[in-house]
């Protein structure tokens, strides 16, 4: 079976937007639209869900300089996670 990387990486945008929007104040689609990539690579290696949360923690507390909840940040990785993109990397799960 082929990887859907488009609808994977899509599906992981819309998560971003709907659900983590640290900015929260109506923005555009594909305001998150750069963080998707890092995200996939975390899914796609198999990271932790620790090591997602934490790289959406940071880049919200650092890079947008909006903090997100702990609770909707864990709902978002749960999200995630829930997609089922396969892990094939370097965390062996």
């Amino acid at each position: 079976m082929s990887r859907d990387t488009k609808g994977e990486t899509r599906a992981i945008n819309m998560i971003l937007w709907q659900d983590w929007d640290p900015i929260g104040c109506g923005v555009p689609e594909d305001e998150y639209k750069s963080y998707v990539w890092p995200v996939y690579k975390l899914l796609i290696d198999g990271a932790p869900r620790e090591a997602i949360a934490s790289y959406l923690r940071e880049t919200a507390d650092e890079v947008i300089t909006v903090s997100v909840p702990e609770n909707r940040l864990q709902l978002v990785v749960d999200k995630l996670i829930a997609l089922g993109v396969k892990a094939t990397g370097e965390y062996g799960q």
